[in-house]
């Protein structure tokens, strides 16, 4: 008799929330529902079954409990029967890539739910976990990936659990592939990690709020970093390091990616930042000076100027606060929308320019605020600084620091075209601001041939 374990290795996207799973074969008559091939879930989340039997070809398919509901191809097609051929003792993994009878909206093989209940030992819960493939990750069984951890997995792609609209990860993946030919030797596995709904804010928050919670950002790092990678370059086909794996977040999540990625540059080599929630701590700016750069990460650094009033100016304070404490400027980008509003509809609009971005691709949108809103330009002869405002900028004023004499200059910028001198300190290391009122809504440190 030969003892055989199989574990289900992933399901489909659309499996419901209360399936139950069989082993139908030719070592139980074909029945789609026999209780003795029922798949358990395991302590870890795993479904298993282990059964005995003396047969060495085993022919076997995965149903719900009745042959209108078996396990189906990538489009919902029927499948052949599996054969596994038995010597000894046998461990047998299954992925299921759809069911019959409920086709998927696309070609499955994108996005598959790895994990129906991962236990969190840091935190003694349970989470689903998704994965998006890269298109030629099936075809290339030899190929290794990049691996990026995406917060708030239930709004990333089209599902029912997503309440305030999806990411569209999968469609984002497509595109990465077929607008940058460059970056597809780069296209990554994207890891969906479900949020914890009310424990959401408590998991993405480092430090505690009075009003809001949080403080187990420590905890659920240490998951991440712990239990989940592992986890991930076990099962898939991973590179697994610290320059091949990233971290995305939004909100409260981008607030957590951040903290990820400077709490952690020796897991994490990348991160976008996308409206992060800097209100949430009053000491998150020193405790980002603090965090003094001991090897290269790239931060993309993202917001909507819709979303609030202080979102632009505390992402500009976070991007010069970064650079003093020496992160590398050609390394961190940052873009301001003037139509970005605090949305999924948002972040999903600009996650593929974000992610080949950080995969090592051009920025497709300019460095900061718009063009329409701000242009630069030089008059070498004159040593001026071309300045264009759009008229509804009014009251705006250029500040200029000087870091090798520790001075500043303000230019009020009164017109739609604006000439101001840089003879004083076109030698120096300075950076160029843009003020409205107390807005800070640009900011960069950069030789003058680049503005």
């Amino acid at each position: 008799m030969y003892r055989i374990t199989f574990q289900i290795h992933s399901l489909p996207i659309n499996t419901p929330k209360d399936a139950v799973f069989y082993l139908a074969g030719n070592f139980n008559e074909w029945m789609p529902n026999h209780l003795d091939f029922c798949f358990k879930m395991q302590s870890d989340g795993v479904y298993e079954l282990n059964f005995e039997t003396d047969l060495t070809q085993l022919e076997c398919k995965l149903t719900r409990g009745d042959w209108s509901a078996e396990e189906g191809d990538e489009y919902g097609r029927m499948i052949p029967n599996r054969i596994f051929q038995v010597d000894s003792e046998s461990s047998l993994y299954v992925q299921v890539n759809s069911w019959v009878d409920i086709p998927p909206k696309h070609p499955v093989g994108i996005v598959r739910l790895l994990h129906p209940n991962l236990y969190m030992p840091q935190l003694g819960r349970n989470r689903r976990i998704w994965a998006c493939f890269p298109p030629d990750y099936w075809m290339n069984p030899k190929k290794r990936y990049p691996v990026v951890y995406m917060q708030d997995g239930q709004n990333l792609f089209d599902n029912p659990d997503a309440k305030f609209g999806s990411w569209d990860i999968d469609k984002a993946m497509h595109q990465l592939f077929l607008k940058h030919p460059m970056l597809q030797a780069q296209a990554p596995i994207l890891i969906g990690i479900e949020n914890g709904e009310h424990h959401r804010i408590d998991e993405y928050a480092p430090w505690p709020n009075p009003e809001h919670g949080g403080g187990e950002g420590g905890a659920y790092l240490d998951f991440i970093c712990e239990t989940l990678k592992p986890y991930i370059d076990t099962h898939l086909r991973t590179r697994v390091e610290q320059e091949h794996t990233g971290i995305i977040g939004s909100s409260m999540g981008g607030l957590f990616s951040l903290y990820a990625v400077l709490e952690k540059p020796d897991v994490f080599g990348f991160a976008g930042v996308f409206s992060p929630a800097l209100w949430f701590s009053e000491n998150l700016f020193d405790w980002v000076k603090s965090r003094i750069p001991t090897q290269p990460v790239k931060i993309l650094l993202m917001a909507g100027q819709q979303e609030s009033e202080e979102m632009v100016g505390q992402l500009l304070d976070l991007y010069e606060i970064l650079l003093e404490t020496g992160y590398n400027e050609d390394l961190m980008h940052y873009d301001l929308h003037s139509d970005g509003t605090h949305s999924e509809h948002f972040w999903a609009r600009e996650f593929e320019h974000a992610l080949a971005w950080l995969l090592g691709g051009m920025p497709d949108h300019s460095h900061g605020i718009s063009d329409e809103m701000i242009q630069f330009g030089l008059d070498a002869d004159k040593k001026e600084l071309l300045i264009k405002v759009a008229p509804r900028l009014k009251h705006a004023q250029l500040e200029v620091r000087d870091y090798c004499h520790n001075r500043q200059f303000k230019h009020h910028l009164g017109q739609i075209d604006n000439r101001v001198p840089y003879a004083d300190w076109e030698d120096c290391i300075f950076s160029i601001r843009m003020v409205l009122g107390s807005d800070l809504v640009f900011s960069r440190r950069v030789p003058l041939n680049h503005v």
